[in-house]
């Protein structure tokens, strides 16, 4: 997804790579080290919600390395709460509109204001972690002195430190590797998401209101995904309330972002049983607070699956044949339950599906989930009583 595919913007990056060296080299960018004192540092992330929950076992170890330093995140507004709250996070920088968002109209004032926040600070590192030639210019222009990233897409001229990238590493390994040129060591790999006490008593008022008691088990499931490639037929989504409803393993709570408004409005006027909808309702924290008090988690890949495993709730997870599992999974993750359907074309990396037939996601029946759920509540003695 991150490598450019069509072959004019291919073209166009070596381009600018090859005039950059030539006009950069007396420079020796590569040559200059570390700044001896490490006082601020800057970590670039501004894609999805995804995306970042990877990012979230560095800062730890960033801290680790350097006890005394400032470190501050650069985050899309749909992403902040995935860091704001982290205690190893000092600050936290946000672009409500920013090159990898869904809606385009990229703010050029907003860039300005960015920028001048990031010159303010005089960061003395800054880490790229998606390798894009757009975040090492904001290092460039911010004046970072000491930049770090992969410069996949370009721009690798213009780092101070550039690490040879794998594709299909998993992404938090991906991003390790880039800290690990910093001589900073990573212990712990788990996802992390933190919430405060406001975010608890907003979630426990709610489940209140909804007459959910203290030791009733909750279902969740989440029908949105990032983009159409990786989504579930809402057909199907329908027949497995029903049949979640059958089983009665718990109250079914639907989760999922304003996005979801039109599976939801499709699910709402033909579904009758009785279950709790928070969509459009919780903010990223409040749904972290909700998924620790689920039994498990029913989801195509998506964010809310990276917040579940932050919390510990195990999530069956319809993953599509748009990216690789070896990228995208979670290695240091036991519980949870993968579907997934090899095709021939993946992974695509599309965020269309260009055939009619979508067999990646439409292979994957009501009957493939039921049974990984009949699995994963056998395997968890006392859950469903």
């Amino acid at each position: 997804m991150y490598i450019f595919k069509k072959k004019r913007n291919i073209y166009m990056a070596k381009i600018f790579d090859l005039i950059g060296n030539i006009l950069f080299f007396p420079f020796g960018l590569k040559r200059l080290e570390l700044p001896e004192r490490i006082r601020k540092i800057l970590v670039i992330r501004l894609d999805g919600i995804g995306d970042v929950m990877f990012t979230t076992p560095l800062y730890e170890a960033l801290k680790g390395k350097y006890p005394e330093a400032r470190i501050s995140v650069l985050v899309s507004i749909q992403t902040k709460e995935v860091v704001e709250m982290n205690p190893y996070v000092d600050s936290v920088f946000v672009m409500e509109k920013t090159w990898f968002s869904a809606v385009s109209g990229i703010k050029f004032d907003e860039i300005l204001s960015i920028l001048r926040k990031i010159r303010k600070e005089n960061f003395d590192i800054g880490i790229d972690l998606r390798g894009d030639m757009r975040n090492i210019l904001l290092m460039l222009l911010g004046k970072v002195k000491f930049r770090v990233g992969y410069g996949v897409t370009g721009g690798g001229f213009l780092l101070n430190m550039i690490q040879d990238y794998e594709k299909d590493m998993q992404e938090v390994e991906k991003n390790i590797r880039l800290i690990k040129g910093l001589d900073c060591k990573v212990a712990n790999r788990r996802l992390q998401i933190y919430y405060s006490q406001s975010d608890q008593a907003n979630v426990l008022e709610f489940l209140e209101r909804e007459n959910v008691g203290k030791y009733d088990s909750l279902l969740a499931v989440h029908m949105g995904a990032g983009y159409p490639s990786k989504s579930w037929k809402k057909e199907r989504f329908l027949q497995l309330l029903k049949e979640l409803n059958e089983r009665n393993y718990g109250r079914i709570v639907l989760v999922g972002n304003d996005n979801n408004d039109i599976c939801f409005n499709y699910i709402r006027k033909r579904l009758s049983i009785d279950y709790i909808s928070t969509i459009g309702r919780l903010s990223i924290r409040e749904l972290a607070v909700l998924l620790e008090r689920c039994s498990v988690l029913i989801s195509c890949d998506s964010g809310p699956v990276h917040v579940a495993a932050a919390v510990g709730t195990p999530c069956i997870v319809l993953f599509s044949g748009t990216n690789t599992l070896k990228q995208w999974g979670d290695p240091d993750n036991n519980v949870n339950k993968v579907i997934h359907k090899d095709v021939e074309c993946s992974p695509c990396e599309m965020r269309i599906c260009p055939q009619n037939t979508h067999l990646c996601m439409g292979n994957i029946r009501v009957e493939d989930v039921l049974y990984e759920l009949d699995a994963l509540f056998g395997s968890m003695a006392g859950v469903a009583e």
